[in-house]
């Protein structure tokens, strides 16, 4: 009786020693090369002159849009985050990536698997065996579990939870620049829609004032004060402004419903944006950002930085097949042929130990292996570089378009005030019989061109800016550590 219980002693003690063991020993040597955040070449300030002209404020980057003060503007920004279908498939693809990370990180923990049965057998009479069983047929019951436990000595496990993680802050990421890109896609339809109505309110005025016109030369012409080509020609040209009024609406019913999509919603359910012709939303200021700032502020550089660091893992990953993989093994089973031996002692059956696999004769495969995740590697450091230089480059085009524009709207503005002064003096010489009526033609045509590209200037300057934000990253909300 004291033997058996020294030797169960025994038996508990060489558990808790080797259990112990092995968590000193896993992940005592992490294999493959710990990872450093790539060390980005900024500049401390934009090239681009154009840059040092910009209006800078301390508005939020997270909502930019507000900064517009645009009740329609800040609905359909929510409708956007709430609703959009593309935003929704790239957060499932966050949940996967989060499971994913979950599997990854199951090895770090035994594996134990429980189960149980009951058999009736019969053994042939015709073959003797020390194995029969003494009754024949009869019953087996057994319970029981085996358990299994890898020891992750040289780190390849934790190496693989590292690269899940960094995957699933990638997923994240992208979901965020997912996020800035669908948000700016939104307001330049949206300023788009505001353009449109804004050139067919210009259209509609224009066609009323050449109707007059029109009007005028026939009753000059009835009265035998002009000729029948002024009336022949006020007519082609409100026919050439009237034709189009079609293309335009066309053009903002489209925007319209392009707006609906990208909200989610079915068309039809932003048509009050047709009901009234608002003037195009328009603000001055932009956030002050530095070009350091953007490796911060853009999700896609922050994913691009994530993938590096996922794919860097994977090569400590590979080289884990280098070398031999312990794991821990054991199994407790109860079996009996009755119930009422079920709890009997000499039921039991159990058996531990260490054991080990070593892939000695693929390491040609396995040397490979390493080399397609170094490669990988190289590849996914280039593709973050890309991002960064990525990100530059859409900054400058963005400010300098948007600066340009400005001081080009300038311009417009006092050729359309110029062209509305012109038109009026030119009516008045015509009418007391001072100047020919091809005059009156050319500065009809010359006052709606202008009223038609300051239109289309204005929906430009407010399009730059939100180009402004969508490059330095704006539209998303780092959650608070």
């Amino acid at each position: 009786m004291r033997m058996s219980l020294q030797l169960k002693f025994t038996f508990t003690r060489l558990i808790v020693v080797v259990f112990s063991l092995s968590l000193f020993l896993s992940g005592c040597f992490m294999i493959g090369p710990d990872y450093q955040p790539p060390q980005a070449n900024n500049p401390d300030a934009w090239h681009n002159a154009a840059a040092r002209d910009l209006k800078t404020s301390d508005a939020p980057l997270s909502s930019w849009w507000q900064t517009f003060k645009d009740p329609d503007l800040d609905q359909i920004m929510i409708d956007v985050r709430s609703n959009n279908y593309s935003l929704a498939t790239a957060f499932a693809r966050v949940e996967e990536s989060a499971a994913y990370y979950g599997i990854a990180r199951s090895p770090m923990l035994p594996e134990v698997i429980s189960g149980g049965g009951y058999q009736r057998s019969r053994d042939s009479e015709r073959v003797k065996s020390k194995s029969s069983h003494p009754q024949n047929p009869y019953n087996l019951y057994q319970a029981g579990f085996n358990a299994s436990w890898e020891v992750d000595m040289w780190g390849r496990v934790a190496r693989g939870v590292e690269s899940a993680g960094a995957t699933f802050d990638s997923t994240i990421e992208e979901y965020r620049d997912l996020l800035v890109v669908l948000q700016a896609n939104a307001a330049a339809t949206y300023i788009g829609i505001r353009t449109s109505q804004q050139r067919l309110l210009f259209a509609r005025n224009n066609v009323a004032l050449q109707q007059e016109t029109l009007q005028l030369t026939r009753d000059r012409f009835k009265a035998e004060l002009t000729g029948e080509l002024d009336v022949r020609q006020a007519e082609l040209n409100i026919a050439s402004t009237m034709a189009l009024v079609p293309q335009l609406e066309i053009d903002l019913v489209q925007r319209v419903n392009q707006l609906c999509f990208l909200a989610g919603k079915q068309p039809g359910a932003y048509d009050y944006l047709l009901s009234a012709t608002n003037a195009i939303p328009h603000i001055q200021e932009v956030p002050a950002v530095l070009p350091a700032d953007l490796l911060r502020n853009r999700p896609d550089i922050r994913a691009a930085e994530r993938k590096l660091a996922a794919q860097t893992a994977l090569i400590g990953v590979a080289r884990g097949d280098l070398y031999p993989m312990f794991a821990l093994n054991g199994f407790f089973d109860w079996q009996a042929s009755s119930g009422s031996d079920w709890f009997d002692p000499k039921a039991r059956t159990y058996g531990f130990g260490p054991s080990f696999r070593w892939s000695i004769f693929n390491y040609g495969r396995i040397r490979n292996q390493i080399a397609v995740e170094t490669t990988r590697t190289k590849q996914a450091l280039a593709n973050y570089e890309q991002s960064v230089l990525a990100a530059w480059q859409e900054s400058e085009d963005a400010m300098i378009a948007y600066v340009k524009e400005m001081k080009r709207n300038k311009i417009l503005q006092d050729a359309t005030l110029a062209a509305q002064r012109s038109t009026a003096l030119v009516e008045t010489l015509y009418k007391t019989g001072l100047t020919d009526f091809q005059n009156v033609l050319d500065m009809q045509r010359q006052l709606f061109q202008q009223q038609d590209l300051l239109a289309i200037s204005e929906g430009a300057v407010a399009a730059n800016l939100i180009g402004i934000y969508k490059a330095f990253g704006g539209g998303w909300q780092a959650e608070k550590d």
